[in-house]
């Protein structure tokens, strides 16, 4: 029973080693049809080893653009854990727009959720967005369960 549902959702959802294989060409196939979009990737290189993903973060144009044309001025960060072969997290930033519905800014997959991959994700938002301060933009967020304050936010900001 189990391994004719394993092969059923194999040939349903395709080999999910070969979906993180395809991962470079994802990031190519977003940079040139989305000109203006932010796609990068992290990868942990050891010697005598393929390299292991680690991260990715996306921030379309038309994302970057909406939000600063037509958004409210307050940014929530958010992440949960996904749960599937690999694991790991996604972590996002979203807005809201003038009838009150979520607006997606960026977002980022990553193995671990710790202060480390916040502010890589924060820095790169940081280049995609501007400056907060001169932009009036607020932060909503959770991340003080993984001892991280607004403090260091406005140290990757300053």
């Amino acid at each position: 029973m189990f391994r004719a549902l394993k092969a059923a959702r194999s040939m349903a959802e395709g080999n999910i080693k070969k979906q993180y294989e395809r991962i470079w060409d994802y990031t190519d196939e977003q940079t040139t049809s989305n000109e203006g979009s932010t796609v990068k990737i992290n990868c942990i290189h050891a010697p005598y080893s393929q390299p292991i993903f680690q991260r990715i973060y996306v921030c379309l144009d038309a994302c970057k653009k909406g939000f600063k044309a037509g958004c409210r001025p307050l940014i929530s960060l958010e992440g949960c854990f996904l749960k599937g072969y690999y694991g790991g997290y996604l972590l996002c930033v979203v807005g809201q727009d003038v009838n009150n519905e979520i607006f997606p800014i960026a977002y980022v997959v990553m193995d671990v959720e710790d202060k480390e991959n916040w502010k890589w994700f924060l820095t790169l938002l940081h280049q995609d967005l501007g400056d907060y301060s001169q932009l009036g933009w607020n932060f909503m967020s959770d991340i003080p369960k993984i001892n991280f304050s607004l403090n260091d936010l406005a140290c990757i900001y300053a």
